[in-house]
């Protein structure tokens, strides 16, 4: 008991002192920090009357046209439309403006089908029902929908766009998310100059040993040691020791353990370009209340409280961390103008941290480098043991994310706190019934295994869309895949019942619309999920690849289920009703 509170108290000071050096972004004044350099698409005069004029309905619209011209003459003709008098606070003539001196969204990309597709993958031999069998087809076939190729004027004019160039084709997710997200070498968030200061949860490298195990280790030898020391953690994960991110291995020293944890960190002060609308208006919201001072943010008057910079980069941050937006992040009064992302130790980050390592260890080590897959390997275990000691509430049996401000667990039902049990990133590294068991009864003492729809993302009616009612393809995936490699019995059923139940939704909504989403309702267990900064997006990479996973693991005992006739497209529905009313009219006459 000792240990581990000498453990909390260290922890929570070295978190302290790191937020505030990564927080000054190394010295500088956080406040003068935009998401990027651009005076067109992440701060500045024109951006501000764009999105503050509402032109679109979508922040992010404005941010993904490409100028006609440079940006030097376009604030120009912009200043000289302020001083003629122009009422630049008015749609239209916003509009007319961006008609003059833009090019719409999306004219940067050519449509791409990918080099490699194949009419039929084998997998889907093994499916053993017809009509899924049959919707895994439909759904393969989409990835010809969403691959793109950069047009090489981006490559040639880059000062025009807001797309950064790749040589190479990508696949996109769909809808308004147009480029391509997670790359090589240094990883932003995605393929746009505004992302370029915040990257993503640090799966790189996971995905990069998926990779080279399907190819059978032929590959393993064109790659450098950095490459495969997967740079986004360089940027995603701050040590609360405050060393070295790219090294992530420096440790909390402690009487017993040496713990290492990490926080995500985005020093921005400006806000989000393409979450423009959201976080200005709660920034301005909270001014008006005094919850925010107004000296950084350029919408509303002045007012006493909390440093607005810190407001719009736990914004940010909460973007990087994949959960943008959730109660995860929010302070004691539960709502958006109490964002404290910094503060928070969460659990998916730190396990994606000991899951980068123990891949990393496991190249080293089939590539004969002894030395280095013992030094990943002593990262993992020191991990483990932080996990154990800060995350783990032996009181809920289970961990949970810890506030490194209040000291305290947050101790609320989220999807990421069970997984540790991916890859078992805990204790010694081996799965343990005894654990593993009391994480089911937690998860059935939550009550979050009683939807039509899989698992909810927390239990939280907040309003934002990495809450409750919304289930989430990547959420699902891992809590099938940390339920599936439990020794519990149990738990390894639930993640097959969990799996019919995502194909179940996912399947109906197909039926329904032809379509697959970014993200469904649980709770129904029909229709595309709601809530946050934006409309469900149509698409969708990762909703596409899910599904297809699953079909894969579980193809051999999942059922399409039935399909009702609320699954008929709406408008068909009301043109049979219509002509069955004006059928009984006609009869009755």
């Amino acid at each position: 008991m000792w240990c581990r509170r000498v453990s909390l108290f260290l922890l929570h000071l070295a978190a302290v002192l790191c937020e505030r050096v990564s927080a000054q972004g190394g010295g500088e004044d956080l406040a003068n920090i935009a998401a990027c350099d651009s005076e067109i698409y992440c701060s500045g005069r024109l951006l501000e009357a764009v999105q503050n004029a509402h032109v679109f309905n979508d922040s992010k619209t404005f941010v993904d046209m490409k100028m006609k011209s440079d940006g030097d003459e376009i604030l120009r003709a912009f200043d000289t439309l302020v001083a003629g008098g122009a009422d630049v606070t008015s749609a239209d003539v916003m509009q007319e403006f961006l008609q003059q001196w833009f090019d719409p969204p999306g004219s940067e990309l050519e449509v791409w089908e990918p080099s490699d597709w194949r009419e039929s993958p084998d997998f889907l031999n093994t499916v053993a029902d017809s009509s899924l069998r049959e919707w895994g087809q439909q759904i393969h076939q989409l990835w010809n929908s969403l691959g793109r190729k950069i047009k090489p004027d981006v490559r040639d004019r880059p000062h025009l766009y807001s797309m950064l160039y790749v040589p190479h084709p990508v696949i996109v997710p769909g809808g308004r998310f147009r480029e391509f997200y997670y790359w090589f070498g240094f990883i932003p968030n995605g393929g746009r100059v505004y992302y370029t200061r915040r990257s993503q949860p640090p799966v790189f490298t996971l995905a990069m040993r998926d990779y080279l195990d399907k190819t059978s280790m032929k590959e393993y030898t064109f790659l450098t040691w950095q490459q495969c020391a997967d740079p986004a953690l360089f940027h995603a994960a701050v040590a609360t020791a405050c060393a070295d991110p790219a090294l992530f291995h420096a440790a909390v020293a402690t009487a017993c353990a040496d713990p290492v944890l990490f926080h995500a960190a985005v020093a921005t002060a400006c806000a989000d370009p393409a979450l423009f609308h959201a976080a200005v208006a709660t920034a301005c919201e909270s001014e008006r209340l005094g919850l925010l001072r107004s000296d950084s943010v350029s919408c509303c008057c002045s007012s006493p409280g909390a440093d607005p910079a810190l407001f719009h980069a736990a914004v940010a941050t909460a973007c990087e961390s994949g959960w943008d937006f959730s109660s995860r992040w929010f302070g004691s009064s539960g709502d958006f103008s109490s964002i404290r992302t910094t503060d928070i130790i969460p659990v998916d980050l730190n396990v994606f941290m000991c899951a980068c390592e123990a891949a990393l260890a496991n190249i080293s080590l089939r590539l004969g480098d002894s030395g280095t897959a013992a030094r990943y390997q002593a990262a993992v275990e020191r991990r483990r043991t932080a996990i154990d000691a800060v995350l783990w509430s032996d009181q809920e049996g289970v961990w949970l994310d810890y506030n490194s401000v209040t000291g305290q667990h947050t101790n609320r039902f989220y999807a990421s706190n069970i997984f540790p049990l991916y890859t078992t990133c805990y204790g010694d590294g081996t799965a343990r019934a005894d654990i593993e068991g009391r994480v089911v009864d937690y998860l059935k003492k939550e009550n979050v295994l009683i939807y039509p729809g899989g698992v909810p993302t927390s239990t939280v009616h907040s309003g934002e869309q990495w809450d409750f009612p919304n289930g989430w393809p990547p959420i699902q995936h891992l809590v099938i895949e940390a339920l599936a490699a439990s020794p519990v019995r149990e738990a390894r059923q639930l993640a097959q019942d969990l799996a019919q139940r995502w194909v179940n939704v996912n399947y109906r909504q197909f039926a329904r619309t032809q379509a697959m989403w970014e993200k469904y309702d649980v709770e129904t267990g029909e229709h595309p999920g709601s809530g946050g900064e934006y409309d469900v997006q149509v698409g969708f990479g990762w909703t596409n690849g899910v599904v297809l996973h699953l079909l894969d693991k579980y193809g051999h005992v999942l059922r399409a289920p039935p399909v009702s006739t609320a699954a008929v497209p709406v408008l068909h529905l009301v043109s049979l009703i219509l002509g069955l009313s004006a059928f009984v009219l006609t009869v009755q006459l």
